[in-house]
């Protein structure tokens, strides 16, 4: 599960139903509705428990069963394959699932529900899920094991039917199934695994700051490209590790080609590592021939994580183009439309180093189907496609993608690289690390099994990342190594870190010497150098309309450069030849901020920092119910204007009860500082023992989350009320550390006159 990296206020939603996006945090419902009652979250204060040391993965799909089969090992929708442990799919018969599917917006806020209470209740549950009409997605974390397997024990007897109560309204075209037919997460593939000291920086880390169970369109997102239905009839086979190593194996041994079928007949067809395709061809003919296909193994991941970690391609010859981004110089680019760089062919010979598994180079994964499916389907309709993830959900969807293009034999691994590394660890056929989406970063492949103490000493052999500027061997992602153009994840050994404030990707590697965030350390003349080399990547994207994403991007850095110039010409700004290196996230320079301050990677104690704890001043008291204003850190570069628009007046918002001194204040085009209330009280980060952050609900917003009736503002539910607040609030830093030993405050308590 990736996490949101920018700070952005989520869309708002109408509070007559629960938004398709409503996010919850532990606690905050009960405390919103009751900000009055007893809550160890009410008042800052320190926290004191044993660290999460546990973590499960786990997803499902909501796809329909023959319900008069004994198990879900059967065929459904003319093409889905479900594994013979059912660990993908929930057992329900059609008609329950039509029955949920229709009546969603009853049950999907129940089962949000369900999970908050149930983590809280086995010892405060810490992590992420997704839930969604096409299915639930999750990575958990706990004390201890015995909570993790009592959360999977209550999962897999869960009956959607007798544990909630059927809605008033029923619709027409649905009937009440039966109870006992609404386990929606029986027989899932829980994936169970350790959270070992080597992996945390500190003893109090853990893989997540909180639980956050958010109700979204997809559990894997496609852009809506892939649906549950098309999931149903077009998803490709789930094979065991077992079986896909058995593939891998075969086609080693056979120049990358393997029998149609592993009991054929006429035994497998050996090729010669160094006949090549031309030459297996030529070979390989007539009825034989037509019993034998390529292997073509596809990641199926995002980029930085193919970077630290993949499968070894088993001597495939086929030729693949690296996927052509817009990031590259299209000045390289020739007449078939792909550039230099990426016409790269897969092709190796037996002495070559081991090639990777194909890299769709995607930086999520919807685009997967635009950059990868689209351009290279017609390349893979005769070859035998694997494909492999961290857990096999995205394989699921993926392998529909190709399925749907006129691919026949797709083939993905069930339970993905983590089943896979149980099974073979360091022994197979991957190499490097697994990328894992919590504060444990990544995880070599031995971690995956249950171990004596091991050596260590070859670890070095086993990284496959390069540096992306030097090349050196390395494999150490951080939340703060990001390209400055997109903010995706880079390889940067430290040694190249040192001697840049910016970094760009691999995709950004011509923008490099003209595109910067952070302009102050420029001189007039490095700035005109930047808009020249600025203009020229611009005009070079053609024809525009295939571009205009890009080009945009460039004509708002171009407007940045000019605005830059105008203030050092009129001496309105000066240059800061001693600019600090700053974070690309929140904007604070490296004084402050080490970089780890967003998603999973942020954390309350930085293991750079050097100051002394005991001295740190401790954190102003702040309860729910507060009233607060933008505070001594508040970063307008991050978090925005800390003032109201003058145009607020005009909107509706303002019209549902803004106070008439700041209406005549705004009228008169008067500075006001912008009011709101917290709602929450947390840690900032992962394993933090100090509740040292807040979530404020800004009154523009609270305006919104209110309606008239019979000429009165009012909210039309409680629950209605709880959901569109937490939707809208918004979250800042109260007394977090910094790396100097600073308290950081983004807002401040406002003092009754």
């Amino acid at each position: 599960m990736t996490a949101d990296r920018c700070h952005h206020r989520p869309p708002l939603s109408p509070i007559t139903s629960p938004s398709p996006h409503t996010q919850y945090t532990s606690s905050a419902a009960c405390l919103l509705a009751n900000p009055s009652m007893d809550s160890p979250d009410q008042v800052s204060s320190t926290a004191s428990r044993l660290p999460h040391r546990h973590v499960v993965l786990f997803y499902r799909y909501f796809l329909p069963t023959d319900h008069h089969a004994e198990s879900p090992n059967v065929q459904h929708g003319g093409s889905v394959q479900i594994s013979a442990d059912g660990s993908n799919f929930g057992v329900l018969d059609t008609a329950t699932l039509h029955f949920f599917q229709n009546h969603s917006n009853h049950y999907l806020p129940l089962l949000q529900r369900h999970q908050i209470a149930l983590c809280e209740r086995l010892g405060d549950m810490k992590g992420r899920i997704l839930i969604s009409i096409e299915g639930i997605n999750g990575t958990l974390s706990g004390c201890g094991v015995d909570a993790i397997m009592q959360y999977t024990k209550e999962m897999e007897n869960f009956d959607l039917l007798t544990e909630f109560v059927v809605p008033e309204k029923i619709h027409e075209n649905s009937s009440i199934p039966k109870p006992g037919r609404g386990r929606l997460f029986a027989n899932i593939d829980w994936k169970i695994s350790d959270v070992n000291d080597d992996h945390m920086s500190d003893e109090y880390h853990e893989p997540f700051p909180d639980l956050k169970v958010q109700i979204v369109n997809e559990i894997v997102n496609t852009g809506g490209t892939i649906h549950a239905s098309d999931i149903s009839e077009h998803m490709g086979k789930e094979i065991s590790p077992d079986e896909f190593h058995s593939i891998l194996t075969q086609a080693q041994a056979n120049g990358g080609w393997v029998a149609e079928s592993d009991l054929s007949d006429d035994g497998p067809v050996n090729v010669s590592d160094n006949e090549g395709l031309m030459g297996s061809e030529a070979r390989i003919s007539g009825h034989n021939k037509a019993k034998k296909k390529e292997v073509v193994l596809v990641d199926v991941r995002n980029t930085f994580e193919h970077a630290i970690g993949h499968f070894i391609h088993p001597h495939s010859n086929t030729i693949i183009p690296h996927t052509c981004t817009t990031g590259k110089d299209p000045s390289s680019t020739n007449t078939t439309g792909n550039t230099k760089e990426d016409l790269s062919l897969m092709q190796r010979s037996s002495n070559s180093a081991p090639t990777p598994a194909i890299n769709p180079n995607t930086v999520t994964f919807s685009h997967f189907d635009s950059n990868f499916c689209s351009k290279y389907s017609n390349v893979l309709k005769d070859k035998k496609v694997l494909m492999y993830c961290t857990g096999g959900i995205r394989c699921v969807k993926a392998s529909a993608m190709l399925k749907k293009r006129g691919i026949e034999d797709v083939s993905h691994l069930s339970g993905g690289i983590h089943r896979y590394l149980e099974k073979y660890s360091s022994d197979g056929f991957y190499k490097g690390k697994c990328m894992v989406f919590d504060q444990r970063v990544a995880l070599d492949p031995d971690s995956f099994k249950t171990r004596d103490e091991e050596d260590s000493k070859n670890r070095a052999s086993n990284i496959v990342g390069k540096c992306i500027e030097c090349q050196t061997p390395y494999d150490q992602l951080s939340g703060a190594n990001l390209c400055t153009v997109c903010r995706d994840l880079i390889l940067i050994c430290p040694t190249c870190r040192e001697s840049k404030h910016e970094y760009h990707c691999d995709r950004h590697q011509t923008w490099k010497n003209a595109y910067f965030t952070f302009l102050e350390g420029f001189t007039c003349e490095e700035l005109e150098n930047q808009k020249s080399e600025l203009q020229r990547l611009h005009d070079s994207y053609s024809p525009p309309k295939e571009h205009k994403n890009v080009r945009k991007t460039l004509r708002k850095q171009i407007e940045k450069v000019l605005d830059r110039l105008n203030e050092l010409e009129i001496g309105s700004a000066n240059v800061d030849t001693n600019a600090r290196r700053r974070c690309r996230t929140c904007f604070e320079s490296d004084a402050i901020c080490d970089g780890l301050c967003w998603g999973f990677w942020k954390h309350s104690q930085s293991r750079h920092q050097q100051h002394d704890d005991d001295k740190l001043h401790p954190i102003h008291e702040v309860k729910v119910g507060d009233r607060v204003t933008p505070g001594p850190n508040w970063n307008e570069m991050r978090l925005g204007s800390k003032f109201l628009p003058s145009t607020f007046t005009d909107s509706k918002k303002a019209k549902t009860g803004l106070d008439a001194r700041v209406h005549t204040k705004l009228q008169n085009n008067q500075q006001v500082l912008k009011k709101g209330t917290v709602v929450q009280i947390k840690s900032w980060g992962s394993g933090g023992r100090e509740n040292d952050c807040v979530a404020v609900l800004w009154d523009e917003f609270l305006q919104h989350g209110r309606r008239k009736k019979n000429g009165r503002v009012h909210y039309s539910e409680p629950k209605d009320r709880d959901e569109t607040l937490l939707h809208q609030a918004e979250i800042y830093r109260w007394g977090a550390k910094a790396r100097n030993g600073q308290r950081m405050y983004d807002v401040k308590l406002i003092h009754p006159c």
